[in-house]
């Protein structure tokens, strides 16, 4: 194995205010400004700022995909965020992914309204960085054919999905393939990237601790092309703080990678490098939340299908513009109740410890933007 592809999520949503129906407020103030800027201000600080810096300092090359509430809340909050990461851009560093602007559920249930919020976040791609991207992610690495075809019918060269145990069966996750539609599709190699995002300072686990020399070796021993690492970027810092070590791994590893001979590559540097070794065809919608990866984080108790059900009748609301950041797919994933090992998880990002209480801001919020809407089918 002589390459390693870094992808990294960069989001943040628009929390919903936790408001009571005596409330009485119009629809623009149903966001909680203060925890979204504490929240944003912190992990800013915490880690989009010094990670990317060590990405930079070190030579390390990935790929951002940055939704556009994400990069809304940089210039807003903090603006820095965008200097840092433009500076990164315009090393030659770093790829910027096409997404969803409002990283939505849009693309199980909407394909026109996919396409608007995909156009709009690579608009807002265009006039923040003057960059157009070739590769897609979509929500969540919420995939199948259809949405594989949907990304490349506008214009994407690369999309990326999750290696699931079923998949990964047939399939090894290190190595490039096309979907049914020509598009490029790589496969995330869940296990190695969760050996960073969750793993990497749990005493527990029979491997601490993760050394770079370690963690080098086993990509080295890996079968494949490319070790496709995508995980949330809030790993370096924030879900592993500095006191970790988490800086100083990534440092040593861009060393031990150098001392090897092993390269970092952008997603759109593989296709021109490295050889399709076939067709996947995956009629199933994946993602890579929750140990299910499928819809289930966002669509798996009544009170979920209820919210998604509701948001989707709102569609001809007057206030469209609020009812796009309420798709936000955060808002629903709170909601839910999860499997027994995902419920720790759930409960770390949800700002209102309680998928009930989570459920009734939602719906008080929905109700607020929807009062004068003009009910859909």
């Amino acid at each position: 194995m002589e390459n390693i592809v870094f992808y990294f999520e960069l989001h943040q949503p628009f929390r919903l205010k936790p408001l009571k129906v005596q409330d009485k407020i119009n629809s623009k103030d149903i966001f909680w400004e203060e925890k979204n800027m504490e929240i944003f201000k912190r992990i800013s600080e915490n880690a989009y700022i010094p990670a990317t810096k060590t990405l930079m300092e070190n030579g390390i090359r990935s790929t951002f995909s940055l939704s556009g509430t994400f990069m809304e809340q940089a210039m807003k909050y903090n603006p820095k965020t965008l200097d840092v990461i433009d500076d990164y851009v315009k090393s030659g560093l770093c790829e910027l992914m096409g997404e969803t602007y409002y990283h939505s559920l849009a693309s199980v249930w909407n394909e026109d309204e996919f396409e608007y919020q995909v156009k709009k976040q690579v608009n807002l791609l265009k006039t923040l960085f003057n960059y157009t991207p070739v590769s897609f992610r979509n929500t969540e690495l919420i995939y199948n054919n259809r949405i594989a075809e949907m990304a490349k019918n506008m214009g994407f060269r690369n999309i990326i999905g999750e290696g699931t145990d079923e998949i990964i069966r047939n399939y090894n996750p290190n190595y490039r393939y096309t979907a049914p539609s020509g598009i490029n599709l790589y496969l995330r190699n869940y296990y190695m990237s969760d050996n960073i995002s969750f793993r990497f300072s749990n005493t527990a686990w029979k491997e601490y601790p993760l050394t770079a020399d370690k963690y080098l070796e086993w990509i080295k021993k890996s079968h494949g092309d490319i070790m496709n690492l995508y995980m949330d970027y809030e790993t370096f810092g924030e879900h592993q703080r500095k006191e970790t070590g988490i800086f100083e791994f990534l440092k040593y590893l861009a060393k031990y990678m150098r001392d090897s001979g092993i390269n970092t590559l952008n997603i759109r540097e593989v296709e021109n490098r490295i050889p399709s070794m076939g067709t996947v065809s995956i009629d199933k919608t994946i993602s890579w939340a929750d140990t299910r990866r499928d819809l289930s984080a966002w669509l798996g108790n009544e009170m979920q299908n209820d919210a998604f059900n509701r948001l989707k009748q709102c569609i001809n609301t007057d206030n469209k513009d609020i009812w796009r950041y309420l798709q936000t797919s955060d808002l629903i994933y709170y909601m839910s109740m999860g499997n027994p090992q995902d419920f720790t998880v759930h409960e770390y990002f949800n700002p209102y410890r309680s998928p009930y209480l989570a459920f009734i801001y939602y719906m008080y919020a929905l109700d607020k933007i929807c009062e004068k809407s003009r009910m859909g089918e």
